[in-house]
C-alpha cells in the first residue's frame, strides 16, 4: 500500500506558477510538479498543461522509460504551436516520479531545475538535482527545440519513497537531513486521514518554509507502508 501527501502554495507574487499532479491506480502511481518561469508570462498554463499531459502519457507506461520514451514535451510544444502561441512565453519546468506497484521499478525524470528525493528501501536517499549558475538561468520547456528529460531508472525491493519538487521547497533541503525528513514525514502524516494529511501539510509547509524564499513551494511526497 502507499499514501501520500502534496501541497502547493504561492509565493510573492499575484500568481501561482507552479502545477501539480497526481495520479494513482492499482499498478502505478504518477507524480507531477511543474515550475512556471516567472519572466514567461503564460508560465502558469504552461505548468498546467504539461502536468495533464505526463499523467495522460504516464499513466498508460510502465517504467522503465528512457528519454525517448516520453512524448509529452513534444505534444506540450505541438499544442502551443497549434494555438498560433509563443512558446517563450510557456516556459516551464517539469520534474516527475512513476512507480509500478507490480513490477517494483521507478523513474524518475527532469527537465529543468524542478529536484526529486527517491529512497529505494534502506539505502540513503537518492538527489536528482541540477547545478545551478550564477545567473540562475534554469533549461525549460519552451523555445525553439523540443526537450527531452533527463530519466533514472531504479528498482526497489520492499519500500520506496519519493519526493517531487519545485526548487522553492526542494532548493532549501539539505542533502544531511534528508533521510530524516523521509522518516518524519511518513511517520507524522500516516498518522492522519488520508482526506486530512495534505491539508495538515500545507499547513505545516505555510508555517516553517513559506517565506524562506519568494518562490512558488510545491511537492509531492509518496511513501510505501
Amino acid at each position: 500500500m502507499y499514501s501520500h501527501i502534496l501541497t502547493s502554495i504561492i509565493g510573492s507574487h499575484p500568481n501561482v506558477q507552479d502545477a501539480i499532479k497526481y495520479y494513482e491506480s492499482d499498478d502505478s502511481i504518477v507524480a507531477v510538479v511543474a515550475d512556471g518561469l516567472g519572466s514567461s508570462k503564460m508560465s502558469a498554463h504552461g505548468a498546467r498543461l504539461i502536468c495533464r499531459l505526463m499523467v495522460e502519457e504516464l499513466s498508460k507506461k510502465k517504467p522503465p522509460l528512457s528519454p525517448s520514451d516520453i512524448l509529452s514535451p513534444k505534444k506540450w510544444q505541438e499544442y502551443i504551436e497549434s494555438n498560433n502561441c509563443n512558446l517563450d512565453e510557456f516556459c516551464t519546468t517539469c520534474s516527475f516520479a512513476i512507480i509500478d506497484k507490480l513490477s517494483k521499478n521507478v523513474c524518475i525524470g527532469q527537465i529543468g531545475d524542478s529536484p526529486i528525493f527517491l529512497k529505494l528501501d534502506n539505502d540513503p536517499v537518492i538527489e536528482m538535482r541540477q547545478e545551478k549558475e550564477f545567473s540562475n538561468i534554469t533549461d525549460s520547456l519552451g523555445g525553439k527545440t523540443i526537450k527531452y528529460f533527463i530519466t533514472h531508472n531504479y528498482k526497489f525491493k520492499d519500500s520506496v519513497s519519493v519526493l517531487v519538487t519545485s526548487d522553492g521547497i526542494g532548493d532549501e533541503l539539505n542533502s544531511s537531513s534528508l533521510d530524516s525528513l523521509f522518516l518524519y514525514l511518513s511517520s507524522k502524516y500516516q498518522q492522519f486521514t488520508p482526506k486530512s494529511r495534505s491539508r495538515r501539510f500545507t499547513k505545516e509547509m505555510k508555517a516553517t518554509i513559506a517565506k524562506v524564499n519568494h518562490d512558488d513551494k510545491s511537492a509531492i511526497f509518496i511513501w510505501s507502508i
